[in-house]
């Protein structure tokens, strides 16, 4: 083997662990797509690699430029991948998550708000970063994909951690609703008492009132009765 295809052979094995890295973020980025979408972007990226590193191979001379034209466009790629992908997971733990009220997250899965929402909030802001940094350089960002794929690593766990932590969030969040409920029933049971009780009490008082009215206007009406037969007696 002669010194160039040697050399060729090393620069592109030292290759492998980004190819290895960004393969995976797009397969991630595709298989957790609402969608089932294949996303023509980082995959456009890896064609472009992929015809730089036949140049390299064929161009001696060039070698060394087609590898880091290669090794840039693996890097588009891993970063289209990357944003697709924690747009998509993003989206996906707030969205498993926005069915369960605060007071049910908080008690029984608190790292969602300590730890998980501050990094996704983080990693937006990342990429955003990467957006600017893509958009104001016409060779991308001289900073590996390799450096953010612990991120993608982190999302994935995040969303694992999420769907272990469904099935308590659920059981507590029906507890709590079979709760609420007993209570609003407990409440009408007592508002229905309450109604009956003063039913009867407006009753009662009712019946009093009315018989002391009776009680007076008869008595009244007979001391007048009796007064005006005296009267007509003594005339």
């Amino acid at each position: 083997m002669s010194t160039t295809s040697e050399d060729y052979l090393k620069k592109v094995t030292e290759l492998f662990s980004l190819y290895e890295k960004v393969k995976l973020c797009i397969i991630y980025a595709e298989n957790f797509d609402p969608k089932d979408e294949l996303y023509v972007a980082p995959v456009n990226q890896l064609r472009s690699s992929l015809d730089h590193f036949l140049k390299a191979a064929v161009h001696p001379d060039d070698m060394t430029y087609e590898l880091n034209e290669a090794r840039e466009h693996m890097d588009r790629a891993g970063y289209d991948a990357f944003e697709i992908l924690a747009s998509n997971l993003g989206k996906t733990i707030i969205e498993k998550l926005n069915v369960y009220p605060t007071d049910v997250i908080t008690t029984n899965f608190p790292d969602y708000y300590q730890v998980i929402k501050p990094k996704l909030i983080e990693i937006r802001a990342n990429l955003a970063d990467i957006r600017k940094r893509k958009k104001n350089s016409t060779t991308g960002s001289d900073e590996s994909f390799s450096s953010y794929f612990d991120q993608v690593l982190l999302l994935l766990e995040f969303n694992k951690n999420v769907d272990f932590n469904i099935p308590s969030l659920e059981e507590y969040h029906q507890k709590k609703l079979k709760e609420e409920a007993i209570k609003k029933e407990e409440g009408r049971r007592i508002r229905k008492k309450e109604r009956i009780f003063n039913f009867f009490i407006v009753g009662i008082a009712s019946a009093v009132i009315s018989a002391i009215i009776v009680y007076f206007a008869t008595t009244y009406f007979a001391d007048k009765k009796e007064q005006i037969k005296t009267e007509i007696k003594g005339k």
